[in-house]
C-alpha cells in the first residue's frame, strides 16, 4: 500500500479511537452526576415500588458497564433513546432540526 493509504487508515483508526474514549468519558461523567434519575422524574412522592419499576425499566438497575455497552450498541444501530423530556425518540428530534443545521453549516 502507498503511504498515503496508511495514512488515511491511521488517521480513521484514531478518530474512532477518539469517538470511543470521549464516548467512555461522557458516560461516566454521567453517571458521577448526583441525584437518582428514577427519583427526579417521578418526584419526592414516588413509593419505593415505582421506583424500582422505573430503574428496571430504564435499565438503571444494570451494572454501568452493561449499561454503556447497550447504550453504545444503540447508537451503533441507529437506536438513540427516548428523550425523557419529550417522551420522543431522540432520532426524531436530531430529524426534525438536521435540515436547518445542514443549511446554517
Amino acid at each position: 500500500m502507498s503511504d498515503i493509504w496508511w495514512m488515511i487508515l491511521r488517521r480513521l483508526a484514531l478518530g474512532v479511537l477518539t469517538l470511543f474514549v470521549v464516548t467512555l468519558l461522557i458516560f461516566g461523567a454521567i453517571q458521577l452526576l448526583p441525584g437518582d434519575p428514577a427519583q427526579a422524574i417521578l418526584g419526592q412522592a414516588a413509593t419505593p415500588e415505582t421506583l424500582a419499576a422505573l430503574r428496571t425499566e430504564l435499565g438503571l438497575d444494570l451494572p454501568a458497564w452493561q449499561r454503556y455497552l447497550n447504550w453504545i450498541s444503540g447508537v451503533l444501530h441507529g437506536d438513540f433513546g427516548v428523550s425523557l423530556a419529550n417522551k420522543r425518540p431522540i432520532s426524531e428530534l436530531i430529524a426534525g432540526r438536521l435540515a436547518n443545521t445542514l443549511f446554517l453549516a
